[in-house]
């Protein structure tokens, strides 16, 4: 199926091809509720030996039997080994033989799914595998009570207060308005949502009034069931102690009971799913309920949701103070510290903890060993605080595929990506992958960042790493790059091709990506840049030389909308490079003529720009090639324009010549506005004006509709010169009016270097027609426009220009 990009949904949004005429989606597209199975289903086949051919001939293993007996009986009847079972499953050997053994009696079910799946069990013996797996989640014994402590008010709680303040109002809503059944409290692992819903609940509370508070074990092997949660709960109420109901409806008649009798404030900590806490919330009472999960819970109704992200640098950095003595750290260490520690509060604490535990040890100098990046989770471990731990327990609770993504989108290289990007490292249907990156997000694993957009935070992206390298090796990740980088520049090409001529861009390229507007493809360059960028250097570093020389091609006329990129030059030499690795002259003289003007746009460097030049055409001679014996001549004449005025006129005349050979109109419109500029600044201002006026009436003639980029640069130029020259011939009236033709042209592009560039001449025709305020107010406008971009060279000499225009206009 291909894939098109809109604009509708944000800066794009992706659609499949038979969508992306209609009715354009808003959001992420998810999984309906009938669709909520297992991912993995058992295919059909035979089940075990050839004489047991029918469900009801299959003997059901014991239900007394452990669940570790009951894998192993159905491994060794399905005639597989532990590693056998593992590659069907997806499950390690190691963690099958854990339950085999009885080390894990209780795994999750997704991981049962998994497994019951490889063994292409009937439900008969499926459901025995979930039964035994259940009763394993037994209420604790009575003197287990570790459930109900609470941890302590955390001392040094530090930031927060605009989230704190948040749940504290929904807590204490007026009530005049429906309170929330309960405040969720959400965030990725280690992010500090116990400490921050314990602090918000210590601070509304009655003076007398008892938190109750239960975890809820929601990511550990054993997740508490409703009645288990009620009973933890009811055990704290004074009073009731002991006596607590054994069926859940009694515990909850008793807990309405009791808390309409006596409201509470209740935290229940880490929860796994809406199962877990709906019994406990009501609103026919007074109860103040925070529930903290790194789920949403978003099945949860008549809820507010609260959630958190890291620390501001400040408040990381007030925490870190409040932990590290004063003569173990120096300025600006607590900063890098907060910044390593990714600004997650639970990494600063052990961080900080670490420190202060060894009065010799200098923060500079555990910065030091935190700043390779394999030391960093190894090192984030303080007693039984570690941040790999939390970021396991999450990790664990992945369904396979689900695990294979999280681990595959580590090779992505820009700071956010889309679900067509991420779909690309493991080669999946994209929906399914946005399905996937909705529970990675659930989870906290990475963060959405809206435009159906997410993130990965580094210390998960280190923590995904080692268990990349450790589940699937060095190849299985370059194989992934690989797939990746095909992707991004086969949609890179696409999207230039809206921009370049001879191209036909409403096709969709190899990957089976494609824009349906230039809008949309230039969105996707812009925003794309750190995706596309690493992967176009890696393919010349690898030696996709033929790829490397397609995609810059097609960038060549987008460059000229976007010139404050500043990598341009960057990338038109690999492409030069690429093309004498082919040994291609033609292509070679291409971007070597590229070259040159990205030297005089980003550099201002005329010494490399006519040493390219000059190559440039070398090579266009050594091809035979018209057109690019034009071009070539075309970029030597530009470079020699305020050097060898001689050398430049030939070099021009020998460029049309050429241009006119190859019959390129294109080329022939660049040239002849290149030849005006030379003489204007020789003085014949009549004949420029004639030359000028030339190419712009043959442009009238030979535009056909909508004019190409080409077209509309070649005007852009024409008119800037053309009011040049009428400047210098007295004409300031038709020089106003060329100029501004100019400027409407420019702000088309929306290049803020074309806008400033265009309103300067326009400037400089209204001061020298005598409307100095007209003047003024272009070159404030041309200035403004500058520092929407980056600076590179074409900038700075732009602004210098305006400010000495600026400086000789009367006050």
């Amino acid at each position: 199926m291909a894939w098109f990009y809109s604009c509708s949904g944000g800066p794009y949004e992706l659609l499949s091809d038979s969508r992306r005429r209609g009715c354009f989606r808003s959001g992420p597209v998810r999984r309906s509720g009938n669709d909520l199975v297992p991912y993995f289903t058992a295919p059909r086949g035979r089940v075990a030996t050839q004489s047991r051919c029918r469900n009801e001939e299959l003997p059901l293993v014991n239900a007394h039997h452990s669940l570790g007996e009951q894998l192993r009986s159905h491994r060794l009847a399905a005639d597989l080994t532990l590693e056998g079972l593992a590659e069907k499953s997806g499950i390690s050997a190691r963690s099958l033989s854990d339950i085999e053994r009885g080390v894990s009696q209780a795994p999750h079910r997704r991981t049962l799914e998994a497994i019951a799946a490889g063994l292409d069990l009937p439900p008969p013996q499926r459901e025995a595998l979930f039964r035994e797996s259940r009763a394993r989640r037994a209420v604790p014994a009575e003197g287990q009570r570790a459930s109900a402590v609470a941890p302590h008010r955390v001392a040094d709680f530090t930031g927060r207060e605009r989230e704190v303040a948040e749940i504290s109002a929904m807590l204490t809503a007026a009530r005049s308005t429906p309170p929330p059944a309960a405040v969720v409290v959400t965030g990725p692992p280690g992010i500090g949502k116990t400490t921050s819903a314990l602090e918000a609940l210590s601070r509304v509370r009655a003076d007398e009034q008892q938190i109750l508070f239960v975890d809820l074990g929601g990511f550990g092997p054993l997740p508490l069931t409703p009645l288990q949660v009620l009973r933890a709960l009811l055990r704290q109420v004074p009073g009731i102690g002991d006596r607590v109901p054994s069926s859940l409806d009694e515990a909850v008649m008793l807990w309405l009971s009791v808390s309409t009798a006596s409201p509470a404030a209740v935290l229940l900590d880490n929860a796994a799913h809406e199962s877990q806490v709906r019994p406990v919330l009501t609103r026919e009472c007074e109860n103040k309920t925070l529930v903290t999960s790194r789920r949403s819970l978003a099945g949860l109704e008549a809820v507010r949701r609260v959630t958190l992200g890291p620390l501001s640098d400040e408040e990381s950095v007030q925490l870190l103070a409040k932990l590290i003595p004063e003569n173990q750290r120096a300025a600006g260490d607590l900063r890098e510290l907060a910044q390593l520690s990714d600004h997650v509060p639970l990494a600063m604490r052990i961080a900080g903890n670490r420190i202060a535990s060894q009065p010799a040890l200098q923060t500079a100098d555990f910065i030091a060993r935190l700043r390779s990046s394999e030391n960093r989770l190894r090192l984030l471990v303080a007693g039984d605080l570690a941040v790999e731990a939390a970021f396991a327990l999450s990790y664990d609770d992945l369904e396979p595929r689900t695990a294979e993504l999280f681990r595959a989108i580590t090779v992505i290289d820009g700071p956010t990506f889309d679900a067509r990007i991420a779909a690309a490292t493991v080669d999946h249907d994209v929906l399914d992958v946005e399905s996937r990156l909705d529970e990675l997000t659930d989870l906290g694993l990475i963060e959405a960042r809206g435009g159906n957009r997410f993130r990965m935070h580094d210390l998960v992206r280190l923590f995904a790493v080692t268990r990349r390298d450790a589940v699937d090796g060095p190849a299985t990740s370059l194989e992934r790059r690989a797939r990746l980088r095909a992707w991004l520049l086969a949609a890179l090409e696409r999207a230039g091709a809206w921009y370049e001529p001879g191209r036909t861009p409403d096709a969709p390229g190899s990957s089976g990506t494609g824009f349906p507007d230039a809008e949309t493809a230039a969105a996707w360059i812009r925003i794309e840049e750190n995706h596309w960028w690493p992967a176009m250097r890696e393919a010349a570093a690898v030696g996709e030389h033929g790829v490397v020389v397609d995609v810059a091609d097609a960038l060549h006329w987008f460059s000229e909308l976007w010139m404050e990129w500043g990598h341009w030059l960057e990338l038109f030499t690999l492409a030069a490079e690429s093309a004498g690795a082919l040994g291609d002259k033609r292509l070679e003289a291409m971007h070597l003529g590229y070259t040159v003007w990205a030297h005089l746009i980003e550099t201002k460097d005329h010494v490399e720009a006519l040493a390219a030049a000059r190559l440039a055409v070398a090579a266009a001679e050594e091809s035979g090639d018209h057109q690019q014996r034009g071009w070539a001549f075309f970029y030597l004449c530009w470079v020699l324009r305020t050097v060898d005025f001689e050398e430049s006129i030939a070099a021009g005349r020998e460029s049309m010549a050429q241009f006119q050979l190859a019959r390129d109109d294109v080329g022939l419109a660049q040239i002849r506005v290149s030849i005006s500029i030379l003489l204007n600044l020789h003085g014949d201002h009549s004949l420029a004006v004639r030359e000028l006026r030339r190419v712009l009436d043959h442009a009238k003639l030979t535009t056909d509709g909508t004019p190409t980029l080409a077209q509309m640069i070649t005007r852009l130029s024409a008119n800037q010169d053309l009011s040049s020259s009428y400047v210098a011939l007295g004409r300031y009236a038709e020089a106003i009016d060329a100029a501004s033709v100019a400027v409407e042209v420019a702000e088309t592009f929306g290049t803020p270097t074309r806008v400033a560039r265009a309103l300067r001449y326009r400037a400089t025709a209204y001061f020298v027609a005598g409307d100095v305020e007209a003047a003024k107010r272009d070159i404030d406008r041309a200035i403004d426009a500058l520092d929407e971009g980056k600076v590179i060279e074409y900038f700075i000499a732009e602004r210098e220009e305006l400010e000495e225009l600026r400086r000789t206009l009367p006050e």
